[in-house]
């Protein structure tokens, strides 16, 4: 445990940020390009559903896109997804085709864009998770936990320095 503590120290020494503003992290005028990215994970259309839930699972994520034969994007598959249209259905996982449970031509961004303009999105439409184009191919997958860890990293001497039992009084207005 002591070890994490020194890396989190070793860290916070990198980049001061003693104003605690975001001027030295991120903007949200910033290009999305400036996060770190995941590359995206595809599946190709017509897998099975559990293929698709197992890569899930494998991976870590809580999100696919589905390519066809042209290796274009033509759909999304989120965590959101198993929950709200397939558990619970007594659908064979083995058998039914990732195709009739994806969301098809997903709204994409470019990693150009703002991170504002992705933010907006993504609180619009309710997403958690969209894909994001280099030169007009799907390259990446921008999550709002990939936003909130930057921000995280930005503010991190606040964020490791709040107390240890968070419903302890923070502020005189007792945050």
């Amino acid at each position: 445990m002591t070890d994490y503590i020194e890396e989190d120290l070793e860290r916070m020494q990198e980049v001061d940020n003693t104003d605690g503003n975001m001027a030295s992290g991120i903007d949200i005028q910033d290009p999305i390009r400036t996060l770190n990215l995941a590359n995206v994970i595809t599946v190709n259309s017509g897998s099975s559903m559990k293929d698709v839930i197992e890569l899930l699972n494998d991976k870590r994520i809580g999100c696919v896109t589905i390519l066809d034969d042209s290796s274009e994007t033509v759909g999304i598959f989120t965590e959101r997804d198993v929950l709200t249209r397939v558990i619970n259905k007594d659908h064979d996982l083995a058998k039914v085709k990732i195709d009739d449970f994806m969301t098809k031509n997903p709204e994409v961004l470019s990693e150009n864009d703002p991170i504002a303009f992705a933010l907006n999105r993504m609180s619009d439409g309710s997403y958690r998770h969209i894909p994001i184009t280099r030169n007009g191919k799907v390259k990446f997958m921008l999550s709002v936990k990939d936003i909130v860890d930057e921000i995280a990293f930005t503010y991190r001497k606040k964020v490791l320095n709040l107390p240890p039992d968070l419903k302890q009084q923070t502020s005189e207005y007792g945050g």
